[in-house]
């Protein structure tokens, strides 16, 4: 009995998940005015992109944090509409990169070669979008959004044709409270970052409910405001909480460990090796802190704060050109932003700023696209909807307030 007890300690031992390690960080520098980032997403190849929003421009790194390419979404393409706010962001199998543009309530497909097409508006409707927040890609290409305004999750064919959508503003099982975020596992499991719930919800590929997990806290499998979730090869959960942290949960819920980053974290990423990319807002600058297991032969690997190198770029914001062709008009009316402002930095991470030369640009192929439908009329909205909208934009403040 003695060595079967020691068996099974033993057993647990080698299944428990080791705490993620801190392996190194860069991000953005321009100079002092700043800029904000909202979305993070990885492909296959383990490239690592960036939604910065504040310079309406996608990011694209290597895994060790030289940049690739930048697609400055300003300069459009005719079929495409000018991006205002791109906010999140997610890559298909096939280096497809879709965006949610928050302020034109459109989401926008790219491929390294250029624009694509564009889908939605402002409205309550079927492909209509209200302040849409997160983005994510399933198995077959089918295009999920976090339609965070209407309360609501709408999934797309790959083309931006309507499939369906679920959910409504409350608190019982399938109903959301702004969710900010969604991603999907490989067998097609969905999962949703109830942001107003302080919860993570799980459902079926037809939005049938499956299961939810998390409450109000700052406890292993609490959440303060959950913004950003992601899943690995294995269906483990990683979600990012604004309250300066990344927890993992396995796929039924339980929890498993924590990253600390040390700054508000607004998004989360992971490529198929496991390896952990969390999108912090520190000051006026965003960063991207990469964790992975611990290799104690790589000086890289230590704790924020030690021996870390901050890698850094400048570049000047190319001027905005107004599109020749709009997809559609601006609404009457424009819904709440859910804007992410400069918030404190950590007092404890010292950093060293490095300027890597940058070279590449993107290829300027493009695609045309099709026409796009117009605006339908815009119906009212309730007011309790946005009452999580505000509570978020209090904390925000709150943070920004102690610099």
């Amino acid at each position: 009995m003695l060595c079967l007890l020691l068996f099974l300690v033993l057993v647990q031992g080698v299944a428990a998940e080791a705490p993620c390690t801190f392996v190194k960080m860069w991000g953005s520098y321009d100079g002092g005015s700043g800029t904000t980032s909202n979305g993070i997403a990885t492909d296959a190849s383990d490239k690592v992109y960036v939604a910065e929003t504040g310079n309406n421009r996608i990011l694209v790194f290597s895994s060790d944090g030289s940049i690739l390419s930048r697609w400055n979404l300003n300069w459009t393409e005719p079929g495409q509409l000018d991006v205002a706010s791109p906010y999140g962001i997610a890559v298909d199998s096939s280096h497809n990169v879709y965006i949610t543009d928050r302020e034109n309530n459109t989401v926008q497909k790219y491929t390294p070669r250029g624009f694509v097409t564009t889908w939605g508006n402002e409205g309550t409707g079927e492909g209509q979008f209200s302040s849409p927040a997160g983005v994510a890609v399933d198995p077959s290409g089918n295009v999920y959004v976090a339609d965070t305004g209407n309360n609501r999750i709408q999934k797309f064919h790959s083309t931006g044709t309507f499939l369906m959508a679920w959910g409504s503003y409350g608190t019982p099982d399938g109903s959301f409270n702004a969710p900010m975020d969604v991603t999907v596992d490989s067998s097609g499991h969905v999962y949703i970052a109830d942001t107003g719930n302080k919860r993570i919800q799980k459902f079926s590929p037809d939005g049938t409910f499956l299961a939810k997990w998390g409450s109000e806290g700052t406890g292993e499998g609490q959440f303060s405001t959950p913004t950003g979730i992601a899943v690995d090869s294995k269906g483990n959960v990683y979600v990012a909480d604004l309250t300066s942290r990344v927890q993992e949960f396995n796929p039924a819920g339980e929890f498993l460990t924590t990253c600390d980053t040390g700054a508000t974290t607004n998004d989360v990423a992971v490529d198929p090796s496991g390896t952990i990319y969390a999108l912090w807002q520190s000051g006026p600058h965003w960063k991207i802190g990469k964790y992975g297991t611990r290799d104690p032969t790589s000086p890289s690997a230590s704790a924020p704060g030690v021996h870390t190198t901050f890698s850094v770029f400048v570049e000047q914001t190319k001027p905005r050109v107004t599109p020749t062709t709009s997809l559609m008009t601006a609404p009457p009316t424009s819904p709440a932003t859910i804007a992410t402002p400069t918030m404190t930095p950590p007092t404890t991470t010292r950093v060293t700023i490095v300027s890597p030369t940058l070279s590449p640009t993107m290829d300027s192929d493009t695609k045309i696209a099709e026409p796009g439908e117009q605006p339908a009329e815009q119906g009212r909205k309730p007011e309790e909807q946005w009452n999580i909208l505000d509570r978020v934009m209090a904390v925000l403040g709150k943070l920004v307030g102690r610099k």
